[in-house]
């Protein structure tokens, strides 16, 4: 279904003509072309070393090229064999190439090899360890690193764009590192009231894996990373607060079946007379009640699953019914061995009925959170879904215990309405509370409401604008619930829960509530992880999980260039941060001098699956990408030059982009290129990844050959590499410090 995702920017760029541009220079350097330097090609893909399959450093895998000396070109090779783990002897090199281009039917193209700078850093400024760790020179290969675009600064220096990290490396210009590896900061953020993270609260504990409402529940929700965790409270005969998620902690029909139970009291004969009926929020309801039990009787019973045909039965049996109190000193338990600071989220559930029988639960809860001593504000979240509790804790219970904690409104379906406001007769529905002046009254008591989800994301599965206006008026939002079982979502989310969380985190809630904690710390981890990093980061070779990464493999910078200017260095990731819309690549800025970096914009694929291969500067605001699939031969069909201009977006948000030059559909009137049939030159190899500016009318265009790989001109063709220069339909805006000098 990949093709599906195509976006706005893709639809409009397919819809236009494809610009043919015409090949008025060609020339071609062989596969086996060989620089002088050590062995190579002795490891296998899994990283073993047998006998070098190469006598000496190919030069081969262009990943991108910039203007030499003396009308020559510098093209960076790429990072070797194809992976780390097979490309610990092939060096990291800048070739310069003089090329003679092929401009007429009895011309010959020709490519000379030059010198060469290599990359290294004798100077230890890379904080791990390297393949040549111990040598003078420390020269760089490519299991250090899978470099890519570069760009050459006023000052001579390089600036190499890698792919592992990914991180910008900055060299001299004979190829010396100058600075520690500078990493990449996962930038976008998310739009949450004030830019902080989201949390994740436990609802009912890791109440998808666990019995709900137990200290397992909780305990377990905490190690799979819950900011909060949330106990429901109901009262025990005896006035003890216990969590629960109703006061019935067993329901039985007229024939003594029991519909729903969250512990085994149907099953104790000794309880049997406790067996009644009582009407909850004007609702009979027949069976096992918490208030007729006191605490000691309760503690004698075992807590089981809900619901037991989704989620089973392997724990039932095993759990007691914990206390308010012991949920507390379980935290507290949790920080004196970890130092983690979990926060509790509670819900006073029923307050009107309860308040029938006498029992004040707001009070109740405020004052054992004052005798567990547990009333840091930032540590504790008040919710209800009656409206009249809240308020009374807003402006008398906790000014007079001298306790000030954040309260939430919880906002259930448009059908249904605060029983506080039924009981009176009053016939308005929770819808009231959505609306602007609703969510503005609402401001006046509580810091946030807890909206069902379905308010943030309607049952199409479009994004609402509820969050938009909850913050603006102060409001944060904490919507529930989010489950991973495929009955409890939507089609289009094609059983991915992580994409329904995803989707949450984008419209800007500043924390959820969900029954699988980890699922939801590891989707909220992919935003607020303080780099982006691919799973061949050097941070996981020393013992952090890949997991956490959160950009695929070799997905870093594979587009670099620096403005007209020299002055800001842009930086285009090869593949989508964990999170980000599909098909959407985050473009970097990077001040070198102040160090500073600033999300520049998003560039859209037209298909998900595509990638790029290049980025270079047309002026101060428009610059040309290379977007290619990832086939060869006759099996390719996008391999394209696309402009972009910094200051204009698409309807999504995307930078806008013009197609400059389809690749596949090149003009060769002249029959300049040997394979080109009918006039019509193709460039059918999977990875193109070198552009260049030469005038206004003219662009450079080269592939890496991914040595010693075959497939772009036949299946059993070693690849060559293809230099390219193409005429243009319609010029391009160039500026001064673009171009050949």
């Amino acid at each position: 279904m990949r093709h599906a995702l195509i976006g706005l920017t893709a639809l409009l760029s397919l819809a236009a003509p494809a610009s043919a541009a015409t090949l008025v220079g060609y020339a071609e350097l062989p596969a086996d072309t060989f620089a002088a330097g050590p062995a190579s090609g002795a490891y296998s893909g899994a990283g073993l070393r047998g006998p070098a399959r190469f006598s000496s450093q190919p030069v081969q895998g262009f990943s991108g090229v910039q203007f030499g000396k003396d009308g020559s070109y510098l093209f960076l090779s790429d990072n070797g064999y194809g992976s780390k783990a097979n490309s610990a002897d092939y060096l990291l090199r800048l070739y310069r190439l003089n090329l003679t281009a092929k401009t007429a039917p009895a011309g010959q193209g020709k490519v000379g090899v030059g010198d060469f700078i290599q990359l290294r850093d004798p100077d230890r400024k890379v904080p791990w360890l390297i393949v040549n760790e111990a040598s003078p020179e420390r020269l760089l290969t490519g299991a250090d690193f899978d470099v890519e675009g570069f760009a050459v600064a006023p000052d001579g220096s390089l600036w190499v764009g890698d792919e592992f990290g990914p991180y910008l490396l900055h060299f001299s210009a004979d190829g010396r590192l100058l600075d520690a590896p500078v990493a990449t900061p996962n930038l976008p953020g998310l739009p949450t009231l004030r830019g902080q993270a989201p949390i994740v609260i436990g609802h009912r504990g890791s109440s998808g894996t666990r019995p709900e409402h137990t200290l397992e529940a909780y305990r377990v929700a905490i190690e799979g990373g819950a900011d909060f965790i949330e106990p429901d409270l109901v009262v025990t005969k005896d006035g003890v607060l216990i969590a629960r998620h109703e006061p019935v902690i067993a329901t039985v029909d007229a024939a003594g079946k029991v519909l729903e139970a969250t512990a085994d009291v149907a099953t104790r004969p000794e309880f049997a007379a406790r067996l009644t009926t009582k009407k909850v929020d004007g609702v009979d309801v027949r069976g096992y009640f918490a208030e007729d039990f006191t605490l000691a009787e309760l503690k004698t019973l075992r807590a089981g699953a809900r619901p037991p045909a989704l989620r089973g039965k392997t724990y039932d049996g095993q759990f007691q019914i914990p206390t308010l109190a012991e949920v507390i000193a379980l935290v507290k338990e949790v920080e004196a061995k970890t130092g983690r600071k979990v926060g509790i989220y509670p819900e006073t559930k029923h307050p009107t009925y309860f308040a029938a029988q006498g029992v004040n639960t707001s009070q109740l809860l405020i004052d054992t959170l004052k005798k567990e001593g547990f009333t840091d504000p930032a540590r504790v979240f008040i919710q209800s879904f009656e409206t009249a509790n809240l308020k009374d804790l807003k402006t008398n219970i906790m000014p007079k215990a001298g306790v000030t904690l954040p309260l939430v409104q919880l906002v259930s379906s448009a059908d249904e309405a605060p029983y506080d406001w039924a009981a009176k007769g009053d016939t308005r529905k929770y819808g009231v509370l959505t609306t602007d002046a609703g969510l503005k009254e609402l401001a006046t008591y509580a810091s946030g409401v807890g909206a069902y989800k379905r308010w943030i994301i309607d049952d199409k599965g479009a994004t609402t604008d509820f969050v938009t206006r909850a913050h603006a008026a102060g409001l944060l939002v904490h919507p529930w619930t989010f489950r991973n079982e495929a009955t409890y979502l939507l089609p289009g989310y094609a059983n991915d829960p992580e994409a329904e969380m995803r989707q949450a985190l984008r419209a800007g809630v500043d924390g959820f509530f969900t029954d699988f904690p980890a699922t939801g710390a590891r989707v909220v981890g992919g935003y607020t992880a303080p780099e982006v990093r691919s799973p061949q980061n050097p941070a996981y070779a020393l013992g952090t999980s890949s997991a956490a990464a959160n950009v695929g493999g070799s997905g870093g910078f594979e587009g670099v260039t620096l403005s007209p200017d020299g002055k800001t260095l842009y930086a285009l990731l090869e593949k989508t941060v964990t999170g980000d819309l599909p098909g959407q690549l985050r473009l970097h800025a990077y001040d070198p001098a102040g160090k500073q970096w600033t999300l520049a914009g998003r560039y859209g694929l037209d298909d998900t699956a595509n990638a790029i291969g290049d980025l270079t500067p047309v002026n101060a605001t428009q610059y040309l990408v290379l977007e290619r699939d990832n086939f060869s031969g006759a099996a390719a069909k996008t391999k394209r030059v696309y402009l972009v201009s910094l200051n204009e977006k698409n309807a999504d948000g995307t930078l806008k982009k013009t197609l400059v030059a389809d690749l596949m559909n090149v003009k060769d009137p002249q029959g300049l290129a040997p394979s080109t049939q009918g006039g019509v030159f193709k460039f059918p190899y999977v990875t193109i990844e070198n552009v260049l500016v030469l005038d206004a009318n003219t662009i450079l265009v080269a592939n890496d050959n991914n040595y010693p790989g075959t497939g772009g001109r036949g299946a059993d063709v070693k690849d060559a590499n293809e230099f390219l220069w193409l005429k243009l339909d319609t010029p391009l805006n160039v500026v001064a410090g673009v171009g050949r000098k």
